[in-house]
């Protein structure tokens, strides 16, 4: 471990620290007042954190990896989503603080817990990735939301518990939910940037969707057993 900190760094590692860039960027946004912009880039870190991780099964993962890959995710999905979700709530004052606490803390923890006691065939709670994913996606369609503020603030609360719950989640590898959730990520992504809010919308919904579906995954188990 000695030597040089350039020759640790491997290819998935360069794509880790992008992730990280992304989140710190989107948490620029926000300060400047751009939160669909903090939002979106927020998207393009899922995108970053699924390559990564596809970039190191093809190319090999370094010393680093492990350790890159978790401080990115509390950037990205972790401290970004607290700081949206602290700033959308903001006529909450101190509550909207704890929220987006409660939210950065738990995911930190379940990051930590999967370092220490990782389960390579599954989750035990919800990744702070899915966390950060639906915090974006759900801000994204407040239009759609009534009562928008109470429901986030208790999806919030919810989130976070089930980070740190001991509910069972299996690696999303299902070709059936992944691609259609890759291709409209990406849809997503390009039609903002391509200059067509009006279709971010309906689009993040149904993404929406897609990964509460994942989220309740453990309900179809209870029910067949």
């Amino acid at each position: 471990m000695g030597e040089s900190i350039i020759k640790l760094v491997k290819p998935a590692d360069i794509v880790t620290l992008v992730n990280a860039l992304l989140g710190l960027a989107s948490i620029i946004m926000v300060i400047g007042g751009r939160i669909d912009s903090a939002l979106i880039l927020i998207l393009i870190a899922v995108v970053a954190d699924a390559a990564d991780g596809a970039v190191a099964r093809k190319m090999g993962s370094g010393v680093l990896g492990e350790n890159l890959d978790s401080l990115a995710d509390v950037i990205s999905f972790g401290v970004a989503p607290a700081v949206v979700a602290y700033v959308v709530l903001g006529s909450w004052t101190a509550v909207s603080g704890l929220l987006a606490g409660l939210f950065m803390v738990c995911g930190i923890l379940r990051l930590a817990r999967f370092n220490v006691a990782g389960n390579k065939g599954g989750f035990t709670g919800i990744p702070i990735t899915a966390g950060g994913f639906i915090v974006a996606l759900f801000v994204l369609v407040k239009d759609y939301i009534p009562y928008f503020e109470t429901v986030f603030a208790v999806l919030l609360v919810v989130l976070s518990l089930l980070m740190v719950s001991t509910i069972a989640y299996p690696k999303l590898k299902n070709p059936m939910l992944l691609a259609p959730m890759a291709f409209l990520l990406v849809v997503d992504i390009t039609a903002f940037y391509a200059g067509y809010p009006d279709a971010v919308k309906p689009v993040s919904l149904v993404l929406l969707v897609l990964i509460f579906a994942y989220v309740l995954t453990p309900l179809g188990r209870i029910f067949h057993d």
